[in-house]
C-alpha cells in the first residue's frame, strides 16, 4: 500500500526490468538482472482486496535468450532453496503463447517464467530477445 515512504503501487517487478533494459541496449551482451522488492496482488479473502507480497524478477536479455535458459536458471534457484516446484503452461500476454509457465509450490501458484513477448519488446523500444521469471518470495518461504 501507498505510504510516505511508498510514492507508487506495482503489482509486477517486470515492467521495471524492461525500463532498466531499454535504456542498456549500448551495454555489452548478455544481460542478466534482478529485482526485489514489494509488489501487490489482488485477494479476494483480504479486507482490503489486495495484499503486499516479496517478490524477486529477473530478466535475461541476449540473442539466444529463452524459455529453456530462464527456466534453467529458475530450476537452479529453486534447488539452492531446497524447494521442488512445479511448471504448467500458461497464458499470460507477457510472454509468448506456449512459452510461458506458471510456477507452483504445495498447490500455490509461487511465480511465472517465460519468453517475452515481441510486442512488449516493441512498446519498451528493446530490439534483443528476452526471457523473464517473477517469483513470489513469501510462496516460496512459507512452503
Amino acid at each position: 500500500a501507498m505510504t510516505e515512504s511508498f510514492e507508487i503501487v506495482r503489482n509486477s517487478i517486470l515492467p521495471n526490468l524492461l525500463s532498466s533494459e531499454a535504456v542498456s541496449a549500448h551495454a555489452v551482451y548478455p544481460h542478466r538482472i534482478f529485482e526485489a522488492g514489494k509488489v501487490v496482488v489482488k485477494d479476494p479473502a483480504d479486507n482490503q482486496g489486495c495484499r503486499t507480497v516479496n517478490s524477486i524478477g529477473l530478466l535475461w536479455a541476449a540473442r539466444e535468450a529463452g524459455y529453456n535458459d530462464v527456466h534453467a536458471h529458475v530450476l537452479a534457484l529453486f534447488y539452492c532453496l531446497s524447494r521442488e516446484p512445479t511448471l504448467a503452461p500458461v497464458e499470460d500476454p507477457r510472454f509468448l503463447p506456449g512459452r510461458a509457465a506458471e510456477i507452483r509450490l504445495n498447490g500455490k501458484r509461487a511465480g511465472v517464467l517465460g519468453e517475452v513477448h515481441p510486442r512488449v519488446l516493441e512498446a519498451w523500444g528493446i530490439q534483443m530477445p528476452c526471457a523473464a521469471a517473477e517469483i513470489d518470495l513469501d510462496v516460496v518461504r512459507g512452503s
